[in-house]
């Protein structure tokens, strides 16, 4: 998913700005509103996946599931962000692999 989610950035790179713009408008709290419910919900999809993979001992076990999945939805703003200020949305592509394996190595199960 995570890889799935920077090529979208990388192939769209109007929508970070798009969402940016949309945030920063005081006028459009409506959209704001809809942004944070989408993200509220691919947590909740992301922490259901952290748990399942819990269960199957793939993922440790003390970790939190909600923060879990908050961090790996942060670290993926984050290549977004640092890529807007590069101006460079295709280096997105080429980052997520490092931070994955980061992400990875914090959450998954030793074996």
């Amino acid at each position: 998913m995570f890889m799935a989610d920077a090529a979208y950035i990388a192939d769209h790179p109007n929508m970070p700005l798009i969402l940016l713009s949309a945030l920063t408008n005081t006028r459009g709290p409506a959209l704001r509103l809809m942004i944070g419910a989408f993200i509220r919900r691919y947590e909740r999809r992301l922490s259901h996946m952290i748990e399942e993979g819990q269960q199957r001992g793939e993922l440790r076990s003390e970790i939190d599931k909600d923060g879990a999945a908050h961090l790996f939805v942060a670290a993926i703003q984050s290549l977004v962000f640092t890529a807007l200020v590069r101006d460079e949305l295709d280096g997105v592509r080429e980052a997520a692999p490092v931070a994955f394996a980061s992400y990875r190595a914090c959450v998954e199960a030793v074996r």
